[in-house]
């Protein structure tokens, strides 16, 4: 995922956003069966800005699956009337334990559906994903559960373009990001954001 892009910023308690706007996205992006998809990228727009619209595309999507849901439920344990926080984090350290990153291979960015992930968790264990599909997974579920969750596109490694995606929800008037890649390590604070609108 690769963009530089020079539009004017928001700024949020010293972070800054930056707006993708939402890219038409064919609707045969998502196959019945879930099947894993290449994201089509427009060359008239950054690819950012395509990834991360498809990976939201793919969230909202997925978020309102009834089958989303029923996986995510049982992972619950607070009896504690919407408690965001610790629901959000329970389903967080579950995909994290979940999935395994492995990279999308070179010049490919492709995107697994919750489903498929869900479906291979179940069969093996675990599941192999780079960040966009541990983005997917997460943001899927956290949405299944009324957790309104967005992809946000982030600058890894001091880079100076979006090379990685992370979870981001909102919580108590302000937001919570949550980067399901960084196992060992809390999140870092990702200065730099891009957001699908």
């Amino acid at each position: 995922m690769q963009v530089i892009y020079n539009e004017p910023q928001t700024s949020y308690s010293g972070t800054r956003y930056q707006a993708a706007p939402r890219i038409p996205l064919r609707e045969n992006l998502l196959a019945p069966d879930g099947t894993v998809h290449r994201i089509p990228l427009d060359p008239k727009a950054p690819d950012a800005w395509t990834i991360i619209s498809a990976i939201q595309f793919v969230i909202e999507q997925f978020g309102r699956d009834p089958r989303i849901r029923a996986a995510t439920l049982p992972l619950l344990t607070s009896r504690i009337n919407n408690d965001i926080k610790s629901h959000a984090n329970t389903i967080a350290q579950w995909a994290m334990q979940k999935m395994v990153y492995l990279a999308d291979p070179d010049g490919g960015e492709f995107i697994q559906t919750p489903l498929v992930l869900l479906n291979t968790i179940g069969q093996k264990g675990f599941a192999y994903g780079d960040c966009d599909d541990h983005v997917v997974l997460l943001g899927a579920m956290l949405t299944s559960v009324g957790i309104p969750a967005r992809a946000v596109a982030v600058k890894l490694h001091g880079a100076d373009y979006y090379n990685h995606v992370v979870v981001e929800y909102p919580l108590n008037g302000s937001t919570v990001l949550i980067d399901p890649c960084a196992k060992t390590v809390p999140t870092p604070h990702y200065r730099d954001r891009l957001v699908a609108v």
